[in-house]
């Protein structure tokens, strides 16, 4: 019986752990207008775990033909508890092979622990229309442990 018990709590506590430990991913793109990108694109996250760190990146769908070289916006987070953070960054695109569309991800932020439990607000704007962009976006994951 007291094996039982052991073996029983061991299990559980695996299972808890996996369950802890599994990987939360969120994308999410919106399409833009074949003539390119420039409205404001909102994108949200709702955030369930308060200790892990994340890392979240821009994606842009692009014409290689057609895209800018350098790509700067504004990126407005808005928290559940409606503190703001407004930061500008600049998109520097590659231009490799022929493929078209390519699709390339920017890092924004490593590390970031989103310490409230709710839904977070991302708000991308270019600063002048983005011709060639076809597709953007906003991918969060967990960080990766080295």
């Amino acid at each position: 019986m007291r094996f039982m018990l052991k073996t029983l709590f061991v299990v559980v506590g695996v299972v808890l752990m996996v369950a802890c430990r599994g990987e939360q991913r969120s994308v999410e793109v919106h399409d833009q207008p074949t003539t390119g990108w420039e409205c404001v694109e909102e994108f949200s996250f709702v955030n369930d775990d308060t200790l892990s760190m994340r890392e979240i990146a821009v994606v842009l769908r692009y014409d290689r033909k057609d895209v800018v070289d350098t790509l700067s916006l504004n990126i407005v987070t808005i928290s559940p508890d409606s503190l703001v953070l407004s930061e500008n960054m600049t998109l520097r695109i590659p231009r490799l092979g022929d493929m078209r569309p390519a699709e390339q991800s920017f890092p924004y932020r490593r590390g970031v622990v989103l310490q409230r439990r709710g839904e977070y607000r991302f708000r991308l704007t270019p600063s002048v229309k983005a011709e060639g962009v076809g597709s953007v976006g906003l991918l969060i994951t967990n960080q990766s442990e080295e």
